[in-house]
């Protein structure tokens, strides 16, 4: 990845973050009726978070894959290990849910597994159709388990409980931005073999 690359991996998932939890609150806002998430400064700077751990959330991902292939070199095997971690991470967001809640409270916070799975199914496809199909299982990996990872601080928060639509905007900023780079990220490895495929 070249310093331009970089450069604008950091910058346009800052920037595409910051819009969509903008506009996300409002939206909220609208349909609950109510002033869920305070003032514009406060809702900028949880904007900006988000969008900071999407970004540290993806580079983690790339040191975790590219640690992880070097080690294990059969393909098969990986993507088995990528099922495990993903059915693990999930498993156990459920499994919270359902030690946390009970009766109607508990398939109100089902809802936030089943958008980070939809999100995670879309995303993959949209991959494997821009690069081929072994980008299938470590996209999904990503977009379900370093998700869920990314927002551990919302789902399990230990000053209180986080109210549903405040979680499920923090769920799906950083969906929003964890589709940016992993769909981006192959045009910004390698730019020259993008162009002339194009």
């Amino acid at each position: 990845m070249t310093l331009k690359n970089l450069f604008h991996w950091f910058w346009s998932t800052l920037a595409l973050g910051s819009v969509s939890a903008l506009v996300l609150a409002f939206l909220i806002e609208a349909v609950t009726g109510g002033n869920v998430f305070g003032e514009i400064g406060q809702l900028l700077l949880l904007a900006l978070t988000l969008s900071a751990a999407a970004e540290l959330g993806f580079f983690s991902y790339l040191v975790f894959n590219w640690l992880s292939r070097g080690l294990i070199r059969n393909k098969g095997v990986y993507d088995a290990i990528l099922f495990f971690l993903t059915a693990l991470v999930i498993g156990n967001l459920v499994y919270l849910n359902a030690v946390k809640f009970s009766g109607t409270d508990f398939w109100i916070h089902l809802s936030i597994p089943a958008v980070v799975l939809i999100a995670a199914l879309i995303t993959a496809w949209a991959k494997t159709r821009m690069t081929n199909g072994s980008a299938w299982w470590p996209t999904f990996f990503f977009m379900t388990a370093a998700t869920i990872l990314e927002c551990i601080p919302s789902i399990n928060a230990k000053a209180g409980e986080v109210p549903v639509p405040i979680l499920l905007h923090t769920v799906l900023v950083v969906l929003i931005c964890n589709a940016w780079q992993i769909l981006r990220l192959h045009r910004w490895v390698s730019p020259k073999k993008e162009k002339t495929r194009g």
